[in-house]
Parts: C-alpha cells; structure tokens; sequence
C-alpha cells in the first residue's frame, strides 16, 4: 500500500492554487504546443485565439455538468463560481471545449477537416496532463476499494485504486499512438483520438467509485458514444481517397 497525503493550496495573495486547476492549465498549454506543431503555420495566429475560448468553454462546460449533477449548489448561487474549490467534470469540459472550437472554425469559414486533426491527439495528451492534477488532488475522485499492491491510502480512508492515474496514463498513451497510428495508415487522427479517449474510460470506470452507481452506467454509455464516433471518423477516411494529412 502506498500512504499518500494531497499536496496542499498554494496562496498567492487572493489567488488559491490547487493541483486540480493548475494541471489542467498545464495540460492545455502541453495541447497547444503539440497542435501548433501538427498545423501549418498560416494557421498559427487562428489557433491561439482558439487556446482562449476553448479554454474558457472548457471550464464553463465542466463547471456546469458538475452543476447539473450537484443541483443543491443552485441555491447558493456564488458556490457555482467557485472552481478553484474542485467539482469539474471531463465530459462537460469536452463538450464546452468542442462547442467552441466548432464555433470558431464555422464563424472564420476555417479548413475544419485539417484542424480536427490535428488537434485530436494533442486534446487527449492535455486531458491526460490535466488527469495528474485530479490524482494529486484526491477530493471527491476515488477509485474503489482494493488491496493490489499500488493502492493507493489517505488518511484514514481504505486503500483505493488511484483510477485518476489510470486515465492520466491512459489518455496520454493513446493520444501518443493515435498519432503514430494515423501517420502509419493514413488514417484521420481526431477520430482514433476519440476512440482512445472512449475506450480508456470505458475501461478504467469499472475502478471508479461512483455514487449512485448508475452515474457508471451514464459515464460508460458516453464512452461507448465517443467510441463510436471516433470509428465513424476513421472509416470515413478509410473510404475517402483524400483522408487528412497531418504535418506530424
């Protein structure tokens, strides 16, 4: 068993930093970096306005899917705010991140094919980076109960898989092998993304302690969705004679 204690909050006047928030900052900046390699550099300027309102959709996506489950902070209003105390989930991120990007290449009549691309395997690598910090911060994303060597105790709670480490490995091995994958097939590398992402929770939520159970179920059943999607993706570029070429 590995005894384990969160790191604590840093204070830096009114600012409050915790692992959760700053890894996914991180994370965001590591999907930056890697999509501004895989796009032509005409391109680079559109990418870093879109680094700022995914960014923002993101957070805002998170925050309220955590809110839409958590319904009883609707009555104190300003707790919805505060996302520097944790309560984000990844689906909403993903949703509120994808809403903006999709947005954005509409209302710029941007190359959406070319983007999608090249964004796909950089968004995983950065969710994987971002997982890191909901590791370290512990609150309120437990894996169940266990007792494999790698178990994972704080305080006085029982030994427990580290399920948020899974998915950071996960997500960060398959966003490394969608990439490798769609240079050596010629195959679109935003939809093995998605079947990387689908496939990781699909797998490491049966070690997620999830209360009600049935919030699984949903969690699972939306993984089977991105599966899916991602499949749709690839074949679709295996039937086109002109697939997606990304420059890395």
């Amino acid at each position: 068993m590995i005894h384990f204690t969160p790191p604590p909050e840093f204070h830096l006047g009114p600012l409050t930093l915790n692992c959760h928030g700053t890894f996914f900052l991180v994370g965001a900046v590591v999907a930056w970096l890697w999509t501004r390699a895989r796009l032509p550099r005409e391109f680079h300027v559109h990418l870093d306005n879109l680094a700022s309102w995914m960014t923002l959709g993101g957070i805002l996506g998170a925050r309220a899917f955590y809110v839409l489950l958590n319904p009883s902070m609707l009555r104190d209003p300003l707790s919805v705010l505060a996302i520097w105390e944790g309560g984000l989930v990844s689906y909403g991120g993903f949703f509120g991140a994808l809403a903006a990007w999709w947005l954005y290449l509409r209302w710029n009549h941007l190359p959406r094919a070319l983007f999608n691309d090249a964004v796909g395997p950089p968004a995983l690598a950065g969710w994987g980076v971002g997982r890191i910090g909901c590791f370290l911060n512990w609150w309120n994303e437990y894996g169940t109960v266990t007792s494999v060597p790698w178990a994972f105790v704080v305080g006085q709670d029982p030994p427990r898989h580290p399920v948020m480490l899974y998915l950071a490995v996960g997500h960060i091995l398959a966003a490394l092998a969608a990439a490798r994958l769609a240079r050596r097939w010629n195959l679109r590398a935003d939809g093995l993304a998605l079947m990387g992402y689908g496939l990781v929770r699909l797998v490491f939520d049966f070690w997620r302690d999830y209360d009600p159970v049935s919030l699984r179920l949903g969690s699972q059943a939306l993984a089977g969705l991105f599966l899916l999607a991602g499949l749709a993706l690839v074949l679709k570029s295996r039937s086109s004679q002109n697939p997606a070429d990304p420059t890395s």
